[in-house]
């Protein structure tokens, strides 16, 4: 029997993965915030709105001002057929993120079969696809962070002046996207400040030359964001430049849980020191009520991991709910077959870090390590300091879904030449992307 020709798979799966964004991008007509208002006040008075005036007022504008400006050049005028756009051009930032990752995975020395189901499971994740199909600017962060993280990994790895710039460009953009896009902004730039104490840490670029070159692209950044972010006009208004529409809570106690409007951060020990797998599968979807929920709605990883993976767990928008018990099992064969891939992430994150320690690392090592492990810090501050669980959405940390989807591939790529856990990546990968495949088949299903 011929071995899989796995390269030539991947296509299909690139191509699936985008036809399935299309389509529910196409049938959907509903999302997780309200950002049509924001694009209708710009599309109609031609004006930004100020943080009060929208729910999504206090968000970085990109999104939604080309959104606005399709909708101005477009014949067709109807509400209908602009929500339509607005979820298309959602959808196009999903697919370009799916070919920048499959991109970056191929410059990996990876196995064919790790590589070929690392990219479906991010072509075939219901999450990410459902993102693809809502009028929400989490597609906009996701695609410039995975951007500008590919290319500021090339620029470290060769000096290219071409991926430096792609790189400036690609923060710029993820900053003018979505406020959590400031994380990859200290990434690179933290990164970058390291390669200016070493010697001779980016080839082909001097000391010096890097020093001025950092300077720059901190210098770019910063007069964009003030210039074209809402962070000025926020500070005006709150005097905060990061304010949102939501109240902070008090700080939590460490042990004693305290409730704080919709409960998600009751205490230190039970928001970030567990993980309900066993209520995760009693209650395979959570409740948006605030009294009303199960246990695992007040732990942040069980939260995150429930998100990542299962579309229907959070039920909502509200279109997308169902309790039928066909989709409930589904979430629970989703929730244990993505045990195994999950460990080898966070496995691989381990690893990463304790890398970064080691001296003489690559400096893209040490930017993947900084951007994904910062996502996390930045969870657990948002988490902390709002303590709704809508702030423990796994989009928040999508932004640095390169380095999440490589170390999953580096550490899978390490256990595949041992047969018998090679075998268990790729059974418990072809299960997780049935069940993906399932989970989003039935919400298409729903919307149509």
């Amino acid at each position: 029997m011929k071995p899989p020709q796995w390269h030539r798979a991947e296509p299909g799966v690139l191509v699936g993965g985008a036809l399935l964004r299309l389509y529910l991008a196409l049938v959907n007509t509903q999302a997780n915030d309200d950002h049509l208002s924001v694009i209708r006040i710009i599309a109609h008075e031609h004006r930004f709105p100020h943080l009060r005036e929208a729910w999504e007022g206090f968000q970085p504008k990109l999104y939604h001002s080309v959104v606005a400006l399709l909708w101005d050049i477009s014949p067709w005028q109807s509400p209908a057929f602009q929500v339509r756009i607005a979820q298309l051009v959602s959808c196009a930032a999903g697919i370009a993120t799916l070919f920048i990752i499959y991109r970056a995975l191929a410059r990996e020395p990876l196995a064919p079969s790790i590589r070929f189901l690392a990219v479906a499971l991010v072509a075939f994740n219901p999450t990410l696809i459902g993102l693809s199909a809502q009028a929400t600017n989490d597609a906009f962060v996701i695609l410039f962070g995975t951007w500008a993280l590919s290319a500021a990994a090339a620029f470290l790895r060769d000096g290219s002046r071409r991926m430096y710039w792609e790189m400036t460009i690609g923060v710029i953009l993820a900053l003018l996207s979505k406020g959590n896009g400031l994380v990859i902004f200290a990434a690179v730039a933290a990164t970058l400040a390291v390669g200016v104490i070493r010697s001779g840490a980016v080839p082909g670029v001097s000391r010096a030359r890097l020093a001025a070159l950092t300077a720059v692209f901190t210098g770019l950044v910063v007069a964009s964001a003030i210039a074209f972010g809402p962070y000025r006009a926020n500070r005006e208004d709150t005097g905060d430049p990061f304010a949102i529409n939501g109240d902070k809570a008090p700080l939590p106690h460490f042990i004693e849980r305290t409730y704080f409007f919709r409960p998600g951060t009751t205490s230190i020990v039970d928001t970030y020191g567990t993980f309900r797998l066993v209520d995760l599968l009693e209650h395979p979807v959570i409740s948006n009520d605030v009294d009303d929920y199960p246990l695992h709605r007040t732990s942040l990883w069980s939260q995150l991991y429930g998100r990542a993976h299962f579309v229907h767990f959070a039920q909502h928008p509200p279109s997308w709910r169902t309790t039928h018990p066909v989709v409930l099992w589904l979430g629970r064969f989703i929730f244990l077959a993505a045990l195994w891939p999950t460990a080898l992430l966070l496995v691989g994150m381990a690893r990463s870090i304790v890398a970064v320690l080691t001296p003489g690392r690559y400096l893209d090592a040490e930017l993947y390590t900084l951007a994904g492990v910062g996502y996390f810090v930045f969870i657990i501050v948002y988490s902390l300091v709002y303590r709704d669980f809508s702030t423990m959405k796994a989009e928040f940390l999508f932004p640095a879904l390169l380095p999440y989807v490589t170390w999953f591939a580096r550490e899978a790529g390490r256990w595949e030449s041992r047969r018998g856990l090679g075998l268990l990546t790729l059974g418990t990968g072809a299960a997780l992307l049935a069940l993906y495949v399932a989970d989003i088949a039935i919400l298409a299903r729903q919307l149509t």
